[in-house]
């Protein structure tokens, strides 16, 4: 008995999604590898056309004409307390921009490579790993700070990459940052118009940036507030949140510059039976998830994680191509009204 061979079913081809599509072979390497070089319209005809055929890049061959792994790096250095109580909604955070990575990331065919330094390695230690080993493309570098020397080596280097936070004026402007100062200032504006005048300010003793942009941004609205504070932990802000409710001119609304300190506030007010949102107003920032959660909901500021996340990917992939240098891209955090204010 002869037994008849099937012939191999034949691969799909970028040209023979470029036939489909009606266009050249190159404009699908570029919606497949560099989609912010072709137009919208352009871009959903070839991934119709992706969709029908059912093709998938075959991102060995690729990586080996290209020279390029198409991965995105996302070095996390991370303290050993960095999930701690005292860092309540981190995990969230991280989550939401690992998300919108993954999900910018896999539309053009990347993927995003999470990893952390070994005990006694430095971030810029693990940078060079990776570069030299061509595991990546290029790294995501997050809480930049005015000269910061990941940022100094990574531009010496020439090596790709974008930042979730400013760099300095003299530096590379490859970066994405929340708006701060505007995104506080709508906060602090929004309890003003609502009759609120004598703000307490809750702020993070920190010298990270964002601490003092949303400190700004408050200014802007109460020039003489109430008072103005800096904590290390949480137990601190429940303790001064407490000795105000004695006073006579105590504060009728307490701006935190994080989600965290403003539930501490709103469950110390609780306690002593003040009706949050009535008798005194209580704001955050960030909008992690627990902030709707809440017996009384949290008006707070919502980071928009998965857009910073897409317009993070759009940078590094501009910066993988070597396209020139533009301006730094801020994102408002837009105000969210709950009940608390």
């Amino acid at each position: 008995m002869t037994v008849e061979r099937k012939r191999p079913v034949r691969r799909t081809t970028v040209a023979d999604v470029a036939r489909l599509a009606g266009v050249s072979a190159m404009t699908v390497s570029n919606v497949l590898n560099a989609p912010h070089r072709v137009s919208e319209p352009t871009v959903r005809t070839v991934q119709a056309a992706i969709d029908e055929l059912g093709y998938t890049p075959n991102h060995a061959a690729r990586a080996l004409s290209s020279g390029r792994s198409h991965v995105i790096g996302l070095p996390l250095y991370l303290e050993d307390d960095a999930f701690s109580d005292q860092n309540p909604g981190l995990g969230g955070f991280l989550h939401g921009l690992l998300g919108g990575l993954v999900k910018s990331a896999a539309v053009s065919g990347y993927g995003v490579h999470v990893t952390t330094p070994t005990e006694g390695a430095t971030e810029i230690a693990l940078y060079e790993r990776l570069f030299a080993a061509r595991q990546v493309d290029a790294v995501v570098v997050l809480e930049t700070m005015p000269r910061d020397p990941r940022i100094e080596f990574l531009s010496a280097k020439g090596f790709p990459f974008v930042a979730f936070g400013r760099t300095g004026p003299q530096q590379r402007q490859c970066w994405v940052d929340v708006d701060n100062e505007v995104s506080m200032a709508a906060i602090a504006r929004h309890v003003r118009e609502t009759g609120r005048t004598r703000a307490a300010y809750l702020a993070t003793a920190s010298s990270l940036p964002w601490v003092h942009q949303r400190q700004e941004g408050f200014l802007q609205e109460f020039t003489s507030p109430h008072s103005l504070r800096s904590f290390d932990d949480l137990d601190a802000v429940a303790a001064w949140v407490e000795s105000t409710l004695g006073c006579e001119d105590k504060p009728d609304v307490f701006v935190a510059d994080n989600d965290a300190f403003a539930v501490v506030a709103m469950r110390t007010l609780q306690r002593h039976g003040v009706k949050v949102g009535q008798d005194i107003a209580v704001t955050g920032f960030n909008d992690f998830p627990f902030a709707s959660m809440l017996d009384t909901p949290l008006t707070t500021a919502r980071i928009p994680l998965r857009d910073i996340a897409a317009c993070l990917f759009d940078r590094a992939l501009r910066e993988i191509s070597g396209d020139p240098d533009q301006p730094g891209r801020l994102v408002t955090a837009p105000l969210v009204v709950r009940a608390s204010a």
